[in-house]
């Protein structure tokens, strides 16, 4: 009888000699040494050879993870089924737009009587708008799932709303609103949105089977109200929920041109006729600091755009959010390195540099927006349409901080404009790595920081403390640089931002340890923590101790997950005039001479927020013109905010060594086996009773992989199974 056994083994022997793939020769680690010792035990034909061929399976084999520790760490952390679950409370909760696009601001009051809710985002200074939209990217690169798939559409959509808001193309902002107010009702599938008491339409429209998707992912059994209009939210939400920057800030109305949201920074300016999104707003004055978050969001846009794996409708999103970004860059280039805005002292055809003179006319130091460290310029080079490769361009810095700098020894002499020529530089000839060898008064001012911090414990920190800040900012536009040479498949490019990242993050822990050794070990922990966090994303080494047990990235998913279950709320307990003036009082105090008698003028010694028997009234001082005492909501919101959404997951992808999603993708349901949809000591039992019931026998798709012990699928159960399901205890779905 002729041995067919015998031939798919010489076939597989043949291929693997040849490095071919074999499909169905079992192990994919089998070499062809393997197979040929195979095809001898069939030739010779002895009965152990035909009993082990009868084992072998066609089905392809699992090979198991090579560490379980981290692996399990990365199940608990980031399970597929819990990953959904933070995506779906994130859209619902923490993204300001419409059903189909959504732009994260940061913050939100939120308000919940049974299933009907209440959403109020913002406003907020800097929020993780790129940051947010790469993590939901990774999100769906990790698990391919529709839920994840379809945030990221909606994250990328968002981004593209971002850049078309104000109607100035490569605009920036620091908040984005469609100015209306939306209401989702997801138990009766239908979106409503009204500006001014009238319907309004959305510009970014998508199909209705697609809105319909995300209806039914994003709001199942829910009704949420979201006031996306911050003409609202500024001066009806805003007098119960923030008196103090109501009072010596939002008060002050400039509509329909813009209103106030802050003195120092941003002004909300609204979109006027004839752009396409007239009513909408955007605060303006962006700062350089905000930029490599932005870009962060546009390069995982390049990524999905160019993914083969990725679904349609998700590299049709990304391909025109990386449009936008190019347009943001190529606005920036073409402004010698500056990021653009309409302020408040010129037409709305005027774009001027963001944060040349502040909101409230005072001139600042140095303007917002000009880019003032190398990292950043190359950034902008880089997400521009001129793109960005090796050899480096030299290319200026106009916003260089050097010149105040100048009481170190080697910034005596600042040039007018710092050139740039490696993705490293720093400042006054030094890159990151060697910055503390700049001289002050002779003296190496890495040196003096530590005599300092010697003899009086915490003086480094009020040293250098806001300049360490800083390097947050700096050290993300250098991953984002990482990752636009991995994707652009620029070795040369890659090698010199991987250097960079090395020595910028290196830096950034000596001085964490500087400033926090002696005085803040938790400050220090967490330093260290986003250090390590950035460099692992880059592809470099780092430590498991430096993670600090992933624990603030375990508390940020934990939060999240926790936003669906908010109890009720209830108004807060009202306050008396006595308060508000108070809180006003202390509010004032902190204010510029200019906010202090512009305050004055208007309003006196009287709070524009008093007590109206159970409620209270507010006025507001519209163009120059006190209005009448009007009331206004009473406070009954929580304010969430400060999530930074699957801030590790990145690491599964690029440092596999700290976390190993391999068993996360197959997520909770995979160990629950007796599908109660919790995993428990009952799923730890069934587990222990059917590693055993098939003794000697390899576990394959005939035996429901030895009735689901075989929990990795491997084809054994062994003590990996029994790790997977260790780590898999408290895990739902």
């Amino acid at each position: 009888m002729f041995n067919y056994s015998a031939l798919r083994r010489v076939t597989c022997l043949v291929l693997l000699a040849l490095g071919g793939v074999a499909t169905g020769c079992g192990s994919r680690d089998k070499t062809a040494g393997d197979a040929a010792q195979d095809v001898a035990a069939e030739a010779a034909g002895t009965s152990e050879a035909r009993a082990e061929l009868t084992d072998v399976s066609p089905e392809p084999l699992e090979q198991p993870v090579p560490d379980v520790d981290s692996a399990a760490r990365a199940f608990k952390l980031y399970y597929r089924e819990r990953v959904e679950r933070g995506l779906v409370a994130f859209n619902r909760f923490m993204l300001a737009g419409d059903v189909g696009f959504g732009s994260n601001i940061g913050k939100v009051g939120v308000a919940r009587t049974g299933d009907e809710w209440e959403v109020v985002p913002g406003p907020n200074d800097n929020n993780d708008i790129g940051v947010s939209a790469r993590a939901t990217w990774q999100a769906y690169k990790t698990f391919r799932t529709r839920t994840t798939a379809l945030a990221a559409i909606r994250m990328f959509n968002g981004l593209v709303f971002y850049e078309a808001v104000s109607g100035h193309p490569g605009m920036t902002a620091r908040n984005v609103y469609p100015g209306w107010t939306r209401v989702v009702d997801g138990m009766a599938g239908t979106v409503v949105r009204t500006r001014d008491g009238k319907p309004a339409a959305s510009l970014l429209s998508i199909a209705p089977e697609l809105e319909a998707e995300m209806l039914g992912t994003f709001y199942s059994g829910v009704k949420m109200t979201y006031r996306e209009d911050p003409s609202d939210i500024l001066l009806n939400y805003m007098p119960t929920n923030e008196i103090g920057p109501y009072s010596v800030t939002y008060s002050f109305n400039h509509m329909p041109d813009f209103l106030r949201v802050s003195n120092c920074c941003a002004s909300m300016k609204r979109t006027p006729a004839p752009y396409p999104w007239e009513g909408a707003f955007w605060s303006n004055h962006n700062s350089r600091d905000n930029f490599p978050d932005l870009t962060a969001g546009y390069i995982a846009a390049l990524e999905a755009m160019q993914d083969p794996d990725a679904s349609q409708d998700v590299r049709d999103a990304a391909s025109q959010a990386w449009e936008a970004g190019q347009r943001i860059g190529d606005l920036i280039e073409d402004n010698g390195g500056r990021i653009m805005t309409v302020d408040e002292f010129h037409d709305y055809q005027t774009l001027v540099v963001s944060g040349g003179v502040r909101p409230d006319g005072e001139s600042e130091a140095e303007d917002l927006g000009s880019l003032s460290d190398c990292q950043m310029v190359y950034l902008a080079r880089a997400l521009s349409s001129q793109g960005l490769a090796m050899p480096l361009p030299e290319l200026p810095a106009p916003g260089s901080v050097e010149k105040l700098l100048t009481i170190f020894d080697e910034c005596k002499t600042p040039d007018p404009v710092q050139t740039c020529n490696t993705i490293g530089e720093a400042y006054c000839g030094k890159d990151w790595i060697n910055i503390g060898e700049l001289h002050l008064l002779g003296e190496p001012l890495l040196e003096v920081i530590e005599k300092l911090e010697k003899d009086s414990p915490g003086s480094a920190k009020s040293l250098i403390g806001s300049f360490q800040d800083d390097f947050g900012e700096k050290t993300l536009a250098v991953l984002d640089l990482v990752h636009y040479a991995e994707l652009t498949g620029n070795q040369a490019l890659l090698e010199d931002a991987r250097k960079a990242l090395d020595e910028i993050t290196q830096t950034m822990r000596m001085f964490g340890e500087l400033m926090y050794a002696s005085t803040d070990p938790a400050s220090l922990a967490n330093r260290m923590y986003e250090a390590g966090l950035l460099a692992a994303a880059g592809g470099l080494t780092v430590p498991l101790e430096d993670m600090n047990g992933f624990a603030r990235a375990e508390w940020m998913m934990a939060y999240l997950e926790s936003l669906p279950d908010l109890p009720d709320t209830v108004p807060a307990p009202l306050k008396t005039d006595a308060e508000i003036l108070q809180i006003a009082q202390e509010e004032l105090a902190g204010a510029s001479e200019s906010v202090q008698q512009r305050y004055k003028d208007a309003y006196g010694d009287t709070p524009p927020l008093r007590r109206a028997g159970d409620g209270y009234e507010a006025r507001q001082l519209h163009n120059g013109t006190l209005t009448e005492w009007a009331p206004v909501v009473t406070h009954h919101h929580q304010v969430v905010g400060g999530i930074k959404l699957l801030e590790a997951l990145a690491l599964c992808e690029a440092a596999p060594q700290l976390l190993d999603c391999t068993w996360a993708k197959l997520g909770c349901s995979r160990p629950d086996l007796d599908g109660s949809g919790t995993v428990d000591e009952g799923d730890k039992t069934l587990f222990a009773q059917k590693s055993t019931a098939y003794p000697g026998t390899p576990c394959r798709a005939a035996n429901q992989w030895c009735e689901g012990a075989d929990l990795d699928r491997t084809g054994t159960v062994d003590a990996t199974d029994g790790a997977f399901m260790d780590a898999a205890q408290g895990c739902r779905y």
